[in-house]
């Protein structure tokens, strides 16, 4: 992975650190979907490296930012579709980045690919009912 893209990734983990980190019962944040989507993005292909071994402190700091972004999509409306699915489809998504976030903090990444593989596969699910066209 480049420089660049590192610094990219590096910058929407801070953001996402600082937008949670000041929260408290009575000043909760959400992130909308949009964002929670970017941090995914940013976060999901960089957990672990294609060859060599993971930095598994900057993976659970990351997984860790993902897992907040996760908490915070099905506090959303959704933005087509019916509310039971999004309830349904939201908690999917958290019980997957969950198992994302477990296999990190096991430094486990035969687990961490198997729970991306499975969070991969869970998108299609939720997009065909509620990604706006």
């Amino acid at each position: 992975m480049n420089l660049s893209r590192k610094l990219s990734i590096l910058a929407a983990l801070a953001a996402v650190v600082v937008y949670f980190g000041g929260a408290n019962a009575a000043d909760e944040k959400t992130l909308d979907v949009k964002a929670c989507m970017k941090c995914q993005n940013m976060v999901r292909g960089g957990l672990i490296p294609k060859k060599g071994e993971p930095n598994w402190e900057e993976a659970s700091k990351k997984s860790k930012a993902w897992l907040n972004a996760a908490e915070s999509i099905g506090k959303n409306a959704p933005p087509i579709g019916e509310k039971d699915s999004w309830k349904e489809q939201t908690g999917k998504y958290l019980t997957n980045v969950k198992a994302v976030d477990e296999a990190v903090t096991k430094k486990d990444a035969a687990a961490v690919s198997k729970s991306l593989a499975t969070f991969g596969a869970s998108c299609g699910g939720c997009h065909s009912k509620h990604k706006p066209k």
